[in-house]
């Protein structure tokens, strides 16, 4: 099926959110489960459970399925409330402004993740 004029845009997103809910609906209970099976937690034990290639893999999931999601939607409702009968500069201005925050929060989770050994 072709494409006209990005006719499917919104579909895409819509389901692309909720794949992301999706996931974040999975990841929850597993990591509950992981640090709720250990006896005590201190420092140690917390750096221990993200230590697993495979635990900062899947939180770093976790993470991007979470800005995502917050992405698109905030997307909608900026779509939806802010509007300018003759420019579209608000919403490119906040577009912009979580753009970056949203990128900072992906690299301090990155950085975090990757600097447990």
């Amino acid at each position: 099926m072709r494409r006209v004029g990005g006719a499917h845009r919104g579909l895409d997103m819509w389901l692309f959110q909720r794949a992301s809910a999706v996931y974040m609906a999975l990841f929850i209970p597993v990591f509950a489960v992981c640090a709720l099976a250990v006896d005590t937690m201190d420092h140690e034990t917390w750096r221990g459970l993200f230590a697993p290639v495979w635990m900062k893999v899947a939180s770093l999931l976790f993470v991007v399925s979470l800005l995502s999601h917050a992405w698109i939607g905030l997307r909608e409702i900026f779509i939806d409330y802010v509007h300018c009968a003759r420019c579209v500069w608000p919403r490119l201005v906040l577009y912009f402004i979580f753009a970056v925050l949203y990128l900072g929060c992906l690299v301090w989770a990155i950085d975090i993740l990757w600097s447990v050994q």
